[in-house]
């Protein structure tokens, strides 16, 4: 089991409040947090904002992009650089889009040679502007990991498994979390006040990611006494977190 904190809304966030949540989640033992943009608000600069947070912890960080705003090649340029300068540790949560735009930016990060024709993107654009322009083109530079975690929120699961990346689910009552796809875990959504029976209950006998929102540094602290000891140790006592 993955346990991250977040998506923290940049939305009015200021950078100390990020920092002191992102600090807390360390201190909680979580194995991540995540930022969120809001571009309905006029935020975005999701994948900044984590690379900057990298530089703050030494945990993983997630960014929660409102991916329709994106061009998936400028996405893919952001996504490398941040995860070069945190060391290999950057994280992708992908909202709104089309099947287009997740594809190219999927084969971007994976390092394909890109000649690409679709209903609404072409790379090489191959504008008259541009000429010459070259054949096909490759993201440079590459990120630090072989292959960046991206996960989809309500994605199709046969474009899940086509393309390779994560599904991710708000949690419902009684729902299971999301299949795992390769080599990521489903991820799911959840308030604060979730109980640790409940995640357990989600992921039943596979592998899960959940992520785990809060409000301020104490709420993160209560959240990690909660449900870090049950989620990674079966049969965790319950009387430690009463001490």
């Amino acid at each position: 089991m993955r346990l991250g904190l977040g998506p923290i809304s940049l939305a009015g966030a200021t950078r100390s409040q990020l920092v002191a949540l992102a600090e807390a989640a360390v201190a909680a033992s979580f194995d991540a947090v995540w930022i969120a943009e809001a571009r309905s608000d006029g935020v975005g600069g999701g994948v900044a904002a984590a690379a900057f947070l990298a530089q703050q912890v030494p945990i993983r960080v997630g960014a929660a992009l409102d991916f329709g705003a994106y061009h998936p090649l400028y996405a893919a340029e952001d996504i490398a650089v941040a995860d070069i300068a945190s060391r290999g540790r950057i994280e992708v949560l992908l909202r709104g889009g089309s099947a287009e735009q997740r594809r190219l930016l999927l084969e971007a990060l994976g390092g394909a040679h890109l000649r690409f024709d679709g209903e609404s993107l072409r790379v090489p654009a191959r504008l008259e502007a541009n000429q010459p322009s070259p054949e096909r083109l490759a993201l440079n530079p590459r990120p630090l990991q072989p292959a960046v975690p991206v996960w989809v929120e309500d994605a199709d699961e046969s474009e899940a498994r086509s393309l390779g990346f994560g599904i991710a689910r708000s949690r419902r009552p009684n729902a299971t979390a999301p299949p795992s796809v390769g080599r990521w875990p489903g991820m799911l959504l959840c308030p604060g006040d979730v109980a640790a029976e409940d995640l357990l209950h989600a992921a039943g006998h596979a592998a899960a990611y959940f992520l785990i929102g809060a409000r301020t540094a104490e709420h993160v602290a209560t959240a990690g006494r909660r449900l870090v000891g049950p989620l990674r140790m079966p049969g965790f006592p319950e009387w430690i977190n009463k001490q």
